[in-house]
């Protein structure tokens, strides 16, 4: 077993840390859920994986198959690995989303749990307890602590892989891989785990434990593959998906090796320039000239600590930064998003805390907590402006007012309109299907994206819809749906308009017969 770097540590004051780490790391997992409770918000996450998960979850439960209930012709799903629809599956035969979103709680708490034993056995228990004191209070971290998202688990089964990576033998080898294929069954990124963990036990010289880990990798990445190619032959694989110019409009072509490159450079710098900021400090955060500097020195000590770990010895996390971060790197930028630089967080402060603790010995003491302090208090401050407003939202939906905002509210309520007065095989074309087939259980997809009248009517009648929504949530209806039902005004008839800001359900009408 590898050798707990601190049990060795000279320093004083540490064997304090070693002696009471176990209640330490369980205190700031604590901590994180008191918090979590402040700032829970109870209302549905508005951008719709969350629904499009808990319906996969539905559809699992309730012997559907692994199938998109919310699109027309339920076709089988094969974007999402099935894993955290599964466990959605098993929390809805005991309760609902707020069920879910507790257990999304309980999962962060125990990212802050998991996190200080990684880092501990990594960098030692000062780093370790620095490190889960910033997650602790993360702003990120909080907020998907109350999402239903698979971000929160991929994030916990990353952490324990990487433990278990550090354990030397047999039975680390297998329990890191088990772990790592469960991040992959979460979310297919997981792939960079399955890439890491081998090279990191070959470089080891444990050529048989890579060997297996490597086979163990390559059997779940090629059984969803096949999965993939059953259930979905016509759709473009992940690579092709990830060299697309815009993922939203898959005719404007792969990149060339130029753009690459162009994309790699820029998504990096946005990565560690505004996302890194506001993942650390809360939304908004990186657009400010001190949290942008703070953000910077972050991935600063970061790489500094990376380059220190990676020269003694290239470990499974060492290399799993680079291999997932050149994946969300090299994602279309419209993607670039916390929720994608979330499962690097834990390493990253991890690395960045360890490389503080490698100073000099004349100004590491004072810099020792000075700096995780001055970073927990950005976060906290983001606490402190939240909490108000989530309680009182969660005081509010307590007594059946759900705080959504105005526009959500009103496209819910026509939602539960549709489900009120429409036939239950009634398609509804509108720009948040999940979401509305969530509240209106009413099958539909979202209408052509085109400015063209003729495409949007034309894709329109080849979904066979029988009812399109006009919502307030989405520039694009304006942009492209509005123009259609203009452009053909004959074939449209208002059956719904109600909310502030209102909401409109047009019917479908079929096309006038031909005087020919």
């Amino acid at each position: 077993m590898t050798p707990n770097r601190s049990e060795a540590s000279p320093v004083e004051g540490l064997t304090f840390l070693d002696r009471n780490f176990r209640f330490i790391a369980a205190g700031f997992a604590a901590l994180h859920l008191v918090l979590g409770v402040l700032v829970f918000e109870p209302i549905l996450f508005t951008g719709g994986d969350n629904a499009h998960y808990l319906i996969l979850g539905e559809a699992l439960r309730t012997g559907e198959g692994y199938r998109d209930l919310y699109l027309p012709g339920t076709p089988l799903h094969a974007r999402y690995p099935p894993l955290f629809p599964m466990f959605l599956a098993v929390l809805g035969w005991v309760g609902g989303v707020n069920l879910a979103k507790a257990a999304m709680l309980l999962l962060t708490a125990g990212i802050v749990w998991i996190t200080a034993h990684f880092a501990r056995r990594h960098s030692g228990a000062g780093p370790a307890v620095a490190a889960a004191a910033l997650l602790s209070v993360n702003p990120t971290l909080l907020e998907y602590g109350h999402y239903v998202l698979s971000e929160a688990p991929f994030t916990l089964l990353v952490l324990t892989a990487l433990l278990f990576s550090q354990r030397e033998g047999r039975q680390g080898a297998v329990l890191m891989t088990l772990a790592a294929c469960a991040a992959f069954a979460t979310r297919s990124a997981g792939m960079a785990l399955l890439l890491a963990l081998p090279m990191a036990r070959l470089l080891a010289g444990s050529r048989r434990q890579a060997v297996w880990s490597a086979v163990g990798g390559a059997t779940a990445m090629a059984s969803w593959l096949v999965y993939q190619r059953f259930a979905a032959a016509d759709a473009p694989s992940y690579l092709e998906v990830l060299l697309q110019r815009d993922p939203y409009t898959p005719e404007s072509g792969t990149l060339e090796f130029t753009e690459l490159v162009t994309r790699v450079a820029g998504n990096t710098w946005t990565y560690a320039s505004r996302i890194l900021p506001e993942t650390l400090f809360g939304p908004g955060a990186g657009t400010g000239g001190v949290s942008m500097v703070l953000g910077l020195g972050v991935a600063l000590a970061a790489l500094v600590g990376w380059a220190i770990f990676a020269r003694e010895r290239a470990r499974g996390p060492e290399l799993f930064v680079v291999l997932y971060g050149g994946i969300i790197a090299t994602w279309p930028s419209a993607w670039s998003d916390r929720r994608f630089l979330l499962p690097l967080i834990p390493v990253i402060l991890t690395f960045a805390v360890a490389a503080v603790w490698r100073l000099p010995r004349a100004p590491r003491r004072w810099l020792w907590w000075a700096v995780p302090a001055v970073l927990a208090a950005f976060g906290t401050s983001w606490i402190a402006r939240t909490a108000p407003e989530r309680l009182e939202c969660a005081a509010s939906y307590a007594v059946g007012a759900p705080c959504d905002g105005p526009q959500w509210a009103s496209l819910y309520a026509a939602a539960i309109w549709a489900r009120e007065n429409t036939q239950p095989d009634a398609i509804i074309a509108n720009r948040k299907p999940r979401l509305f087939y969530w509240y209106s259980r009413r099958r539909g997809d979202a209408y052509p994206l085109s400015s063209d009248p003729d495409v949007v009517l034309g894709g329109l009648e080849e979904m066979g819809a029988d009812y399109v929504v006009v919502d307030q949530v989405s520039g694009t209806t304006g942009r492209y749906l509005v123009p259609a039902i203009q452009a053909y005004q004959t074939r449209f008839e208002l059956v719904y308009e109600d909310g502030d800001p209102p909401s409109y359900i047009f019917r479908l009408l079929p096309a006038p017969a031909s005087t020919d």
